[in-house]
């Protein structure tokens, strides 16, 4: 079963003048993810099944990869409910967009993958520098395939079912949460 990637929604397509005409069929005018942004204490608040999805609170962005009018890689990440607005939330070089399909090539071998239908999303923990692929299911585990850089416990490229992910997140956040309680002046940390 392949792993599918969602819609954006309207508002979306449309600052990105990408919305098709009215009887269009064929494949989707626009290759987007939508990007599943969490906080630290989110993460720690999160248990149960669907322990991610639980830690979400907020709508997504929506990621687009594109060519600059140099034809340069670059990436667009638009608010879904301020998209008609046409500014994007994030806007710079897509330096990620290699990463994800190799995340992406690594789940697609994971014999869990080929049992259900997964939806492509992309999860990020600003706070301990994290992104990850995330395959969401409504009929298993959903799995997860950190990119980059990684916290302390995860492995880049590495599939994790939702359990297992979340478990070592939420050390990683239990720790960097320490260090921001500890520290004499907090909003000094990192600078």
């Amino acid at each position: 079963m392949p792993i599918s990637f969602p819609q954006p929604p309207p508002s979306v397509l449309d600052a990105l003048g990408a919305r098709p005409e009215p009887g269009f069929r064929g494949s989707p005018p626009v290759s987007a993810q939508p990007v599943f942004t969490v906080g630290l204490d989110e993460v720690l608040e999160a248990g149960g099944g669907a322990e991610a999805e639980r830690s979400v609170s907020a709508a997504p962005t929506w990621r687009y990869s594109r060519f600059d009018a140099s034809g340069q890689p670059e990436v667009l990440e638009l608010p879904e409910e301020d998209a008609g607005r046409g500014a994007p939330a994030a806007a710079g070089d897509d330096r990620f967009g290699p990463m994800i399909r190799e995340a992406l090539a690594v789940a697609d071998q994971d014999p869990r993958v080929g049992q259900h239908d997964y939806e492509a999303r992309l999860y990020r923990v600003p706070a301990l520098s994290l992104l990850a692929v995330w395959l969401h299911t409504a009929s298993a585990l959903d799995l997860f395939v950190p990119i980059g850089r990684t916290p302390e416990g995860l492995e880049p490229n590495r599939v994790y079912d939702d359990s297992d992910f979340m478990t070592q997140l939420r050390q990683a956040a239990t720790k960097a949460g320490s260090a921001y309680e500890e520290a004499d002046a907090p909003d000094e940390l990192g600078s």
